[in-house]
């Protein structure tokens, strides 16, 4: 009895028939969730690229503006970042023009607006922003733009595509004007 059970075992562990069957059970399902996984993070990082670029236009056209700044015109770079990005997900955007006051030895802000989920920046928010900004000279400004876009990857993916990913934050000098302006700081002469 115990021959043919030996016997028995023995012609199962040598019998290959059905191995493509079983390996396939296997590791279809895994190669699946691989290509699943590699195609939204290659997603996420391409929207990501393209959500910082658009955030650098922006930073750009802001720094070459002469005018004063506008709710429309802010407005208007929110649109172009949806067209930059082609993308229909939510857009926030916050430009802050900060100036530095070397006898104080402190940043100042000017103005800060914002759209979609952020509002105005705080000096308390200033504060923890200090070390990214470059250094400065004695009432000399900086525009700083905050962007945000909300991301929908095409598949649940674990907790590597965060929503801090599209968070971009840039530092840009005025190249035409001492400073960029705010229309509503404008009083009825036109100056600041």
């Amino acid at each position: 009895m115990l021959k043919s059970i030996k016997s028995r075992l023995s012609n199962f562990a040598s019998n290959t028939k059905g191995n493509i069957t079983l390996e396939a059970v296997i590791f279809v399902p895994f190669l699946l969730t691989l290509l699943t996984a590699t195609f939204s993070y290659f997603d996420a990082f391409r929207f990501k690229t393209l959500n910082t670029k658009a955030a650098y236009t922006v930073s750009d056209a802001l720094s070459r503006q002469t005018d004063a700044v506008t709710a429309e015109f802010l407005d208007g770079m929110v649109e172009t970042m949806k067209f930059l990005t082609r993308s229909e997900n939510q857009y926030s955007l916050r430009v802050t023009t900060v100036q530095f006051d070397a006898d104080e030895n402190k940043h100042l802000i000017k103005w800060s607006e914002g759209r979609g989920k952020f509002i105005g920046m705080g000096e308390s928010e200033l504060t923890t922003l200090v070390n990214q900004l470059p250094k400065m000279l004695d009432n000399e400004t900086v525009i700083v733009v905050e962007t945000h876009t909300s991301y929908a990857p095409p598949f649940v993916t674990s907790g590597f595509v965060t929503d801090d990913l599209f968070y971009n934050f840039t530092v840009a000098r005025p190249r035409f004007a001492p400073q960029l302006i705010w229309a509503d700081t404008l009083d009825a002469e036109g100056a600041v």
